[in-house]
């Protein structure tokens, strides 16, 4: 069987989201973070693509599908299907060209249910897994009990689907009304404290979500951090979920992550 690092990024993409049973729609945005976190040609600029650029991937990714799908690395399930039939709907052929030709299975939008999902062999799993979410070395990293509370709440953040840092699901506490610029600036910067080092350590990216509607986002870079977080707007209390600023782990952030923390979150499940 090949090595991990012989797979290209496209095919890293969809194995990697196969082997978390993720759905389809999504994988494109997933494929130019993969690009940009490896300084790939081609990548976007530290943000989302737009609708129309993921639309003109669609073709080369649809392609890539197709061809782990032929070797039996990758498996394509049609959860329509599996509702109507009661089976497992799996799905090859003409109708797995057509459903990976049509560029709104790949495209997410809150308007359409996702219906296509990924999923990859056990085989698969085994083998490359571990390469694929591989664990770092926690040498001389802090144990769980040696991290700030606030700096627990932040990795956990950076771990959960959700991820929002500011607004009403967020984790940080946001600046009193009353205050004025200076003193605003000064609660941002405690605020900002316990994220901005696993932010410049490459281990966290965040970024601003601007619109429910859409998987878009801007990627915040640590000396933007205390600027952007200075917006009022982003802590209102009548924003929609997923509106503001999130964070996410980058792979070597997970690795990090996987290695150090997170069987001590898993065990305990709070952050006292």
């Amino acid at each position: 069987m090949p090595s991990w690092e012989s797979f290209t990024l496209a095919e890293q993409t969809l194995l990697r989201r196969a082997m978390s049973d993720s759905w389809l729609a999504g994988t494109v945005q997933a494929y130019g973070v993969n690009l940009r976190w490896a300084g790939a040609d081609g990548a976007p600029p530290p943000r989302s693509y737009t609708e129309y650029e993921q639309r003109a991937l669609v073709p080369l990714l649809a392609a890539v599908a197709t061809d782990l799908v032929d070797r039996g690395l990758l498996t394509i399930h049609d959860s329509a299907g599996a509702v109507s039939s009661g089976s497992d709907a799996s799905v090859g052929g003409s109708r797995l060209r057509a459903i990976l030709a049509t560029a709104d299975n790949w495209v997410w939008s809150p308007r359409r249910p996702s219906e296509i999902q990924l999923s990859a062999p056990r085989t698969v799993h085994e083998r490359w897994f571990d390469d694929a979410y591989p664990t770092a070395d926690n040498t001389g990293l802090p144990r769980w009990d040696e991290l700030s509370l606030d700096q627990r709440r932040v990795l956990v953040c950076a771990a959960e689907a959700s991820g929002m840092l500011t607004g009403p699901f967020g984790v940080l506490d946001g600046p009193p009304a009353e205050l004025d610029a200076r003193r605003r600036l000064d609660w941002i910067d405690r605020q900002l404290a316990p994220l901005a080092p696993f932010v410049r350590d490459g281990l966290i990216e965040v970024r601003r979500y601007p619109d429910p509607s859409s998987d878009g986002f801007t990627v915040i870079a640590v000396g933007r951090l205390r600027d952007t977080l200075a917006d009022p707007a982003l802590w209102s209390d009548d924003l929609d979920w997923g509106i503001g600023v999130g964070c996410v782990f980058t792979y070597a952030g997970l690795a990090v992550w996987r290695g150090a923390w997170s069987s001590a979150w898993n065990a305990r499940l709070t952050f006292e």
